[in-house]
């Protein structure tokens, strides 16, 4: 919140209420711990002092605001190269005065800690309101509450039903951001209205289970009704790395399994194991960090999982002011600090440094060494022989680079779509679970075994599908529905079930989306069919619907499966094709990229994608076309044409559109997640979050369209909070865009006689009725029109049972274009 500047003389930092600090990045202190493993013994005398020393920026260290080294390099066999200034040769260092130090830092602090204790404060009554609120809430009388059995009931009972929340957690995780929420959560809300839970991951640093015992005794001491509960899973991380192969940048299946997991587990035991608890978290969580925490909001609703609130009290605050807040407090700092970390958290972490892994390699070295060993022993799998490269491998962070597990995890289990059309048919080799207990996750299920064989129904709604399940030798099993086809969101749904199916190892990932307690994974999966609601948030939390399957990426197997290009869809980020942007375009095309066009460096680039997909601008540079000036010569005033031809460019340019008007049928009402999920259906290959972003660029594109044509198409509707798509169809398309649909079809099939029917057959991709929906009958009409034009664009046959179609082969879309507005 603050700025920092040097206070010189007292080798401090001081908060600075005026914005006027002279530093850009914020220090943290430097004990004498940190520079003994570092070697800086060599070159400084300093005391053994409990107390730090100096203050670092990043990895330049600093003693009375001015720098004296640097380190350089390091990695996790390597120490940092030290460089001393001139103005560090020779030191001798004093420890910072503590006492001095909060002193004149004592007015910034009293501002910091008595906003955050607002926000807690705050935020705890909105969640569980006073008597006095419910009381004015209820129109309660004065009577009523003088019986003290009746209030206590009542409020509870008003409490739950008007708030929905069961607990106040603090999310403790033994480093310094936790312990200043704890202590703020603890000068705020009472002791017996929240809990502190730890979750530990199997990979804690040996400090941050000692820290957490420390501060337990603390605080039971002084408030002996706060409850403090530590939790870990069943099976060991080691197991889990095994299994899913090392977590990666690209795949951070850790935090779900070892720490989401366990801690969703603790909270359903306090609750005596009835449904999932609704949760209040207050965690440690600041923009600082991270560039993706910089957008979170102070109150966040749902974004974690579904039946939890996450609350951040210190969401503003920097290094520094934290750091400040912990001396002010004296309050007990990790050891791992004094070591030379900036943060604290598991002993191996895809997202560490080499700086970080360093330290923790001479403090911890047992820590890292095991789960190292997988890694070693896994690049056996991936052809690494040679020794020297299985270091380096390891060294330069290799295998916190890796997208899936193929290649790395050694898996017998196996699923193979073999078709999709017109029947469903998968193979499953050596599968984990049940099919028939995963599949009541989708639907209500009755079934017979016939030997070795099993047949079902499977209910949705008002709809029935039968189902086969045989078993083959050398533990296949062959899954069958008939017509599944003909509901693409249900088949979507039975390739994650047969997913589950095939690779469940119990990780209870899933589970912790289950608003209802209806689905345990642990020690088997068993759903109660009773209160499942059919939510889909086992199935859709996660590509694939399974953290195994998505882990080692393992492609659909089979002959029959359709060879999809999946590159470039993912191109206009999640930015749509806004009208406004259009219009800024059009009135200044030459000169638009040397105006301000107020769009930002990440908006720029989906613009561009979007103009060259468009036609507007040419493919290999950003130079207007002749079809882009032929539109603003003669349809500057008419944007409905602009954007229709645009439309039929964006068909067979844009994957996301082509995908849309290919796929969807025509009077088709789908919510955007039914949209993502038959996307994912068509890309199997391609993540959840790569699609997720065209997907919500195209729905932005017509949300943002004031265009008749356009919304008359398709149109974005909202519903309680939810957004479908409505493809609906349109019969007023100017008969121009039509001739300009028909020539670029003709392009594409290379050939120039059609006949209506064809145009209307489902299998038939491209043409006026894929394009627009509109009728046969409005588009014979068009096509009538269209034949009195003079120069003979189109020539069709439609009486006597006949529908030809006959487009002339020397003219191509862009010159019919230009004959016919002109």
């Amino acid at each position: 919140m603050f700025k920092i500047t040097w206070d010189i003389e007292n080798n401090g930092v001081l908060l600075d209420f005026v914005l006027k600090g002279n530093l850009s990045v914020n220090p943290r202190p430097v004990f004498y711990e940190e520079l003994d493993i570092l070697g800086f013994e060599k070159y400084w005398k300093y005391p053994k002092s409990k107390e730090p020393l100096l203050w670092a920026i990043e990895r330049n260290y600093f003693y009375k605001g001015e720098q004296v080294a640097k380190a350089k390099g390091g990695n996790l066999y390597e120490a940092p190269k030290i460089i001393i200034s001139e103005s560090g040769k020779n030191l001798i260092l004093k420890p910072i005065n503590i006492n001095n130090l909060i002193r004149k830092n004592k007015k910034a602090l009293f501002v910091l800690e008595n906003e955050a204790m607002d926000f807690v404060e705050k935020t705890f009554k909105t969640y569980r309101p006073n008597i006095e609120t419910i009381r004015e809430q209820t129109e309660l009388n004065n009577d009523t509450f003088k019986n003290y059995e009746f209030k206590i009931s009542s409020v509870n009972r008003i409490q739950k039903r008007e708030n929905n929340i069961d607990f106040f957690v603090v999310a403790f995780s033994g480093g310094k951001d936790s312990q200043v929420v704890l202590d703020l959560v603890s000068r705020v809300i009472p002791p017996d209205q929240y809990k502190v839970i730890y979750s530990d991951t199997d990979m804690e640093l040996p400090s941050s289970l000692e820290i957490y015992e420390v501060t337990k005794n603390k605080y039971t001491q002084t408030y002996p009704e706060l409850e403090f509960y530590i939790e870990k899973n069943e099976r060991s991380t080691l197991d889990y790395w095994k299994s899913f192969g090392p977590p990666s940048r690209f795949h951070r299946w850790c935090c779900t399994v070892i720490k989401t997991a366990p801690f969703n587990r603790v909270l359903r035991r306090i609750h005596n194991n009835e449904r999932p608890p609704k949760i209040l978290v207050f965690e440690g969580i600041r923009r600082e960090e991270s560039n993706k925490r910089a957008f979170y909001e102070r109150i966040g609703r749902g974004v974690k999982h579904i039946l939890s609130t996450n609350a951040r009290p210190i969401l503003q605050w920097n290094i520094t002011e934290v750091i400040l807040y912990l001396f002010h407090r004296n309050l007990p700092i990790n050891k791992s600090y004094r070591n030379g970390l900036i943060r604290v958290g598991c002993g191996v972490c895809p997202f560490s440094t080499g700086w970080s892994e360093f330290f923790i390699n001479k403090t911890y070295p047992d820590i890292m060494n095991k789960y190292l060993l997988v890694i070693y022993e896994q690049t056996e799998n991936i052809g690494i022989k040679n020794e020297g490269k299985k270091q380096n491998y390891i060294k330069e962070g290799n295998w916190k680079k890796r997208a899936g597990g193929k290649g790395i995890v050694k898996e017998s289990s196996r699923v193979d779509f073999i078709r999709e059309k017109p029947d469903f048919e998968a193979v499953l080799t050596s599968p984990k679970e049940t099919a028939l207990e995963w599949m009541k996750v989708v639907g209500d299920i009755i079934y017979q075994k016939n030997n070795t064989d099993t047949i079902g129904e499977i209910k949705i709604k008002k709809e029935i599908f039968k189902f086969k399940i045989e078993n083959k030798v050398n533990e296949k099993l062959s899954f069958k529905i008939p017509n599944l086809s003909q509901d693409p969101i249900l088949l979507w749904k039975i390739k994650r079930v047969l997913y589950k199916t095939t690779y469940c190892i119990h990780c209870e990932a899933c589970q912790v989306e289950c608003p209802t307690g209806a689905l345990i994974v642990f020690p088997e999966v068993k759903i109660n069919a009773d209160i499942c609601t059919h939510c889909d948030n086992c199935l859709t939390f996660t590509d694939k619907g399974c953290l195994v399957a998505k882990s080692i990426n393992i492609s659909e197997g089979g002959k029959t499966m359709l060879n999809r290009k999946t590159s470039g869809i993912d191109k206009y980020s999640s930015f749509g094709l806004r009208e406004k942007w259009l219009k800024s375009f059009i009135e200044n095309s030459e000169n638009w990229f040397k105006i301000d066009n107020h769009l930002g460096t990440k908006q720029v680039p989906a613009m561009i994608n979007w103009l060259k997909d468009a036609e507007l601008l040419g493919c290999n540079n950003k130079q207007t076309t002749f079809l882009c000036k032929l539109l603003i010569d003669k349809f500057s005033n008419n944007f409905d044409i602009i954007w229709e031809i645009i439309w039929i460019n964006l068909y067979y340019n844009s994957k996301i559109f082509q995908w849309f008007l290919n796929e969807v049928n025509w009077g088709k009402i789908v919510s955007k997640k039914d949209t993502l999920f038959l996307l994912q259906n068509y890309f199997p290959d391609l993540t959840e979050g790569t699609l997720n972003n065209p997907l919500t660029a195209f729905f932005n594109t017509l949300e943002e369209t004031s265009s008749k044509s356009i919304i008359a198409i398709a149109s974005i509707e909202k519903r309680s909070n939810i957004r479908f798509i409505h493809k609906k169809g349109y019969n007023g398309i100017n008969a121009i865009s039509i001739a300009y649909a028909l020539y670029r079809h003709a392009e594409k099939k290379q050939r120039y006689s059609f006949t209506v029917s064809e145009l209307y057959n489902e299998e038939n991709k491209g043409g006026p009725y894929t394009l627009f929906g509109i009728s046969k009958e409005h588009f014979e009409n068009k096509l009538r029109s269209l034949q009195e034009n003079k120069h003979k664009i189109v020539n069709v046959a439609l009486v006597q049972g006949l529908d030809t179609i006959n487009l002339r082969d020397d003219l191509g879309a862009k010159e019919v274009l230009n004959i016919l507005i002109n």
